[in-house]
């Protein structure tokens, strides 16, 4: 590809032209889009339009011509014509550009519209664009047909898939009449009055509105993305389009891929960064037109050789200079520039090439007058290095808003000219430098938002005089939206009662992100209870915490048991686990000492649970399927001065306690039992204590609170110690993402057995934030999740999924996504952390922290440059077999115990429903005859159900190695997978 400012691409286009007309004898037949598209198509039948990346499908030349003329036929069946308007609503699949074509050959209209649109967005935009015909997916059809309803507008519906109450684009296309076929003709129009594409916009006046750009404006204006290109037809040979199927960036590849005979790589699924990799490593796209916002994410993210792309190009919103040397390192190409333009313009307005100056976006394109214009006094600015708004002059002028006659009055003069909105200054030689938006509209991600909508809606508010709108700038979302706002006198409306108006009216890319108010709130919780202690610390103190908070509104509804149905309020559970508490302490129960709790996630757990934080006791949640080797190891480290269980567990509890020669009481859950049942233990706290009940004062910092089972990272099971200042610090971050404290939701639906910290940090903060707790004693299967979900699924309902990333050493998530975070990222690195080392193991505290107190998370991980965190593979080579975790280490001693092993090492075969599958990989001893089911007894009889070897037995010579003499535990996975297994 040569770089000049050739003009290869107008000669091209005058070839394609003189050709249709030719054929046609209509002079102005050479701008009429459908009528080139269709000769374009007809010229090389067998040539590959389109590739939809996410499903591996393509099509040629010929078969989009087939079909779009059978669509284009049964549209003019169904009463379509010129002047009529289309909505195209859908992902970027193969079928989208078969109606979108077909309009081009009618003189329709094309109205590509956002499929994350709510109902009141699409009733605004029906409103405006009054539809006849609207193709979208099924899944989308509620909200059309609502949003249809309210705007008072009727239209055809098609759905590109098939949902049985609707015409399907297969209906449409199922067209018998081959002569009709074989004799289309697309509709005579004037290619300058006729309307091809109707863009949404927010123009220069920040409004939403739809620009009408005529298939002249079109033909005229968007070529001018090629003049950097001298190959002609085939300037590149495969464009692959990031954007989505609104943007007019998408548009010009619909239109002109055919046109100029180049190969469309779209995705019909959305462009993350794994996504972006997997589409570069697999097709080698040579051309990319982005935003940089996007361009930046990608780079960082996104595994894949950029060196295959000959063009890359910037534009959508402001470009510097370092993202450009940023890109042209990456892509090893000096082929890296700005594209700078507006819908009102028909795409490019200022060309910027190889000479441009650095920091520059280039010159205006050949073919307009431009001028730059004092925005306050409409005086020209003739002098360079003077900012002024940008204006244009010429044929790629839009024409208008549709149905909007005044606002086109307001941004194009009566003598023609185009205001941009946006502030440039020039050089002497007219190379454009950019200063900045003059409109203010801003872009979140991939999304436009008008900062005048959102300011309407908050006007809307009875408490508000004045509200501005604008935006902080973020490297990865482009601008994150804050409102400014003058009360009434006398009123004072909320922060809250702000973000609530914009989150019911406005979609979710418009809602502010980025709130610290979880912290707000933990704050405001903590100097209640302080300020009744006089103990600064106390805020820390979870025990006292949960105990103000259940305090506050004894009616709230704590837990639910989906399994029985029974629930719990705040007021009962604050009762029993203060009874609880004062029961413990009589039994010589006292801080620092462990309490054990083994059983289901029934409503009774959360009792000792909280009472041991009440009164400073460490809480050792146990899996309740370990075995009596198990739980002896488990009771020599934590030693427990009392246990909470299930009766059918007792057997296994003494055999283990006797084993460990640890000396315990035992309480159990149910009432068939020989022991202290918990509703005896409950009924012996006297009234008097309970009335006057205090929790223990204690030093948060220093004071364990929880005991959580963990393999770390070196692999032996062992126990980390957090403390209550862990968990108040921590824990909290896994809110960041939510602006209503308290009740930042409704319901938490548990579904982690009751072992794992992230049950615990439910167990804790649903009274603290309060929220409902959805927890069941019975087993979590795909049957009975399904039944919980849909019993309570008016109160489970959300928009938001968010990767969460931590370690039970860490106390919860290390991870936080105070703006979304860009997607396969789990975030930015939270808060402090404190770990207080491996209960009774210095030894293995010692191996995981640093001298200088760094601890070592046993995980690959990489960053980008603004230290969004990205996972790669976990080190410490941990499994997890459903909800358990299983180690390998343990695994592979005990099967290291059999005569004839030599060597053993134990890896997981993935598995969609269970997780990892283990599997053993044994080196027999010269000489002995193993046999899998050996292998398999012997761990079947030392070790739990969840840790028997359901991937086999995998018997090798030797086991692959490192460099370091170290057994290579990537290389192991990757034979388990294709060697034989027994």
């Amino acid at each position: 590809m040569a770089t000049r400012m050739y003009d290869e691409v107008h000669w091209y286009m005058e070839e394609v032209g003189a050709r249709v007309v030719a054929k046609t004898g209509i002079p102005s037949d050479r701008h009429h889009v459908g009528k080139l598209m269709l000769q374009s198509l007809q010229d090389d039948p067998d040539f590959v339009l389109q590739i939809d990346g996410a499903t591996g499908e393509s099509e040629t030349f010929g078969s989009a011509l087939d079909r779009s003329i059978r669509c284009a036929i049964s549209l003019t069946n169904m009463g379509l014509k010129k002047g009529d308007v289309m909505v195209l609503m859908g992902p970027n699949h193969l079928d989208f550009c078969i109606p979108h074509n077909a309009a081009f050959y009618l003189g329709i209209m094309v109205a590509s519209v956002d499929t994350t649109l709510g109902v009141n967005e699409l009733r605004d935009l029906f409103h405006m664009n009054r539809p006849n015909i609207i193709f979208g997916q099924s899944e989308k059809m509620k909200d059309i047909e609502k949003a249809l309803t309210l705007s008072e507008v009727e239209a055809k519906l098609v759905t590109f898939d098939n949902d049985g109450r609707h015409t399907s684009l297969a209906q449409l296309l199922d067209v018998q009449d081959k002569e009709a076929i074989k004799n289309f003709k697309p509709t005579d129009l004037d290619p300058e009055e006729t309307v091809g594409y109707l863009t949404s916009t927010s123009g220069t006046t920040g409004v939403p509105k739809t620009a009408m750009l005529t298939h002249k404006n079109l033909t005229i204006g968007m070529p001018y993305i090629w003049v950097n290109f001298s190959n002609f037809p085939t300037p590149t040979k495969l464009v692959i389009v990031t954007s989505p199927a609104q943007w007019l960036s998408a548009g010009i590849h619909y239109v002109f891929s055919s046109v100029f005979k180049y190969t469309r790589l779209q995705s019909s699924a959305p462009i993350t960064p794994e996504h972006f990799a997997e589409l570069v490593n697999t097709y080698k796209p040579t051309f990319l037109a982005t935003s940089p916002n996007m361009m930046v994410t990608m780079m960082a993210n996104a595994k894949c050789d950029f060196t295959c792309f000959e063009y890359v190009g910037l534009g959508g919103s402001a470009v510097s200079q370092d993202v450009i040397d940023e890109v042209k390192k990456k892509a090893q190409t000096d082929e890296v520039y700005i594209l700078y333009g507006m819908s009102e313009a028909s795409g490019m307005t200022v060309q910027n090439d190889m000479y441009s100056v650095a920091g520059s976006y280039g010159r205006p394109i050949h073919g307009i007058q431009t001028k730059l214009v004092d925005p306050i006094t409409n005086k020209v600015i003739t002098e360079p290095n003077v900012p002024g708004e940008l204006w244009y002059k010429g044929p790629i002028v839009f024409k208008g808003y549709y149905n909007n006659p005044e606002v086109t009055k307001e941004v194009i003069t009566e003598d023609g000219w185009l205001k941009s909105g946006d502030i440039f200054y020039r050089d002497q030689y007219w190379n454009l430098f950019f200063v900045e938006r003059y409109k203010l509209l801003l872009k979140y991600r991939n999304h436009q938002v008008s900062p005048v909508e959102i300011e309407t809606v908050i006007m809307k508010h009875p408490g508000v005089l004045h509200a501005a709108v604008t935006g902080i700038p973020d490297r990865e979302c482009g601008d994150l939206v804050v409102a400014c706002v003058v009360p009434k006198p006398g009123c004072s409306p909320t922060a809250q009662e702000i973000k609530d108006l914009v989150k019911e009216t406005l979609k979710s890319t418009m809602v502010k992100r980025g709130n610290d108010a979880v912290h707000w709130y933990m704050e405001e919780v903590g100097a209640r209870v302080v300020a009744k202690t006089g103990i600064p610390s106390d805020r820390h103190h979870l025990g006292k915490l949960i105990l103000h908070s259940l305090q506050d509104d004894p009616d709230f509804i704590l837990q639910i048991d989906g399994a029985t149905g029974e629930s719990e309020t705040f007021g009962s559970a604050l009762d029993r686990s203060i009874r609880c508490a004062v029961s413990l302490t009589n039994m010589g129960l006292k801080q620092g000492d462990v309490m054990v709790l083994m059983g289901p996630n029934h409503i009774d757990y959360c009792i000792p649970h909280t009472a041991g934080l009440f009164l400073g006791l460490k809480v050792a949640s146990i899996d309740a399927t370990l075995c009596v080797n198990e739980l002896k190891q488990l009771f020599e480290t934590n030693r427990p001065k009392i246990i909470f269980a299930q009766t059918k567990k007792l057997g296994d509890i003494n055999e283990a306690l006797s084993a460990s020669k640890v000396d315990a009481k035992i309480v159990t859950f149910d009432n068939i039992s020989i022991y202290k049942t918990m509703t005896e233990l409950l009924n012996d706290a006297d009234e008097a204590s309970v009335k006057k009940f205090q929790p223990t004062d204690f030093d948060p910092s220093s004071t364990i609170a929880f005991l959580t089972s963990t393999s770390g990272t070196t692999g032996i099971p062992k126990t980390a110690m957090i403390t209550h200042e862990n968990l108040a610090i921590s824990l909290p971050y896994i809110w960041k993402t939510m602006s209503k404290f308290p009740s930042p939701i409704k319901i938490s639906f548990v579904v982690s057995p009751a072992q794992w910290i992230t049950t615990g940090f439910n167990y804790i903060f649903s009274p603290v934030l309060k929220f409902t707790r959805l927890q069941t004693s019975k087993p979590v299967t795909p049957e009975h999740f399904g039944d919980l979900v849909n019993k309570y699924r008016k109160l489970t309902q959300s928009e938001d999924v968010f990767i969460h990333y931590g370690m039970s050493e860490l106390s919860g998530t290390a991870f936080v996504h105070d703006c979304p975070a860009p997607p396969g990222s789990c975030g930015r690195p939270a808060g402090s952390f404190d770990c207080k080392g491996y209960h009774n193991n210095p030894e293995v505290t010692r191996e995981t922290f640093s001298d200088d107190g760094w601890f070592r998370c046993g995980d690959i991980f990489y960053r980008d440059e603004s230290w969004n965190v990205y996972f790669v593979e976990r080190y410490k080579s941990l499994l997890k077999y459903n909800n358990h975790q299983v180690s390998p280490l343990e695994v592979e001693m005990v099967i290291m115990k059999h005569p004839g092993v030599l060597q053993v090492a134990v890896t997981g075969i993935p598995d969609r429903e269970c997780g990892d599958l283990v599997v053993a990989c044994v080196v027999p001893k010269p000489g002995c005859s193993l046999t899998a089911q050996e292998i398999k007894d012997l761990v079947k009889e030392n070790l739990t159900d969840t840790k028997h070897l359901r991937g086999g037995v995998i018997f090798m010579k030797s086991l692959p190695i490192t460099s370091a003499s170290k057994i290579n535990r990537q290389k192991l996975k990757e034979l388990a997978l294709t060697m034989r297994r027994e």
